[in-house]
């Protein structure tokens, strides 16, 4: 039986990768596609649903799920209010599609292999386990920024001031560490595009 949404937040408030990895592909591509039928605007969509990763891991306490455990309709309205909030900000007109019109349900449930590869949650674990054995064998100074930043979330200042490094150096020793990762990688999941929106989203945490 796979965990509910509220199980899988729990994990991730607690610091849990795989859990949020699992969550991430559990709702990445619905909600892309989502936020682009409102919007036809690639980059708008994307940069809509970083801001929503980034806030499920600095507050995680924040999102809600329903009686079923599910956060897939606070996920929608939230994405909802940012579609807005973009369109009042920029003075552009807002698409006509309200989210009233559409059914949560059978929208979320829709598969695009197209766009993205699905990794089951024992694929995530078997992907985390090759990414950490490729980290072991990096530099000390690149597997210490990795551990800061993308395993204990700590900020680019915090990870500078414990490890005696510029800013500039933690974001550079990440970047060759998500570089080095991409390179050693399982052909299998080198030419995935869901590994590759995973990386993507691990960069992002470069600039905080």
């Amino acid at each position: 039986m796979k965990p509910t949404d509220h199980i899988i937040l729990k994990r991730i408030r607690s610091g849990d990768r795989p859990a949020f990895m699992l969550f991430y592909e559990r709702y990445w591509d619905s909600l892309y596609r989502f936020v682009f039928m409102r919007t036809r605007d690639k980059e708008m969509s994307e940069e809509l649903l970083q801001n929503l990763w980034i806030k499920i891991l600095e507050d995680t306490a924040s999102i809600h799920t329903d009686e079923s455990e599910s956060a897939k309709g606070y996920l929608l309205r939230y994405l909802h209010y940012r579609i807005i909030d973009h369109y009042n900000s920029s003075k552009k007109i807002p698409s006509t599609i309200s989210i009233d019109e559409f059914d949560p349900s059978g929208e979320m449930d829709i598969s695009d292999t197209e766009y993205f590869e699905i990794l089951e949650e024992n694929e995530v674990s078997a992907l985390l386990s090759m990414i950490d054995e490729v980290v072991s064998q990096l530099p000390s100074t690149e597997q210490s920024v990795y551990d800061m930043r993308i395993r204990r979330n700590m900020s680019v200042e915090e990870t500078a001031e414990a490890l005696g490094i510029s800013n500039k150096t933690v974001s550079n020793k990440l970047s060759k560490a998500l570089g080095e990762i991409r390179d050693q990688l399982n052909p299998e999941y080198q030419s995935s595009k869901k590994l590759v929106s995973i990386l993507m989203l691990m960069e992002i945490l470069t600039k905080y």
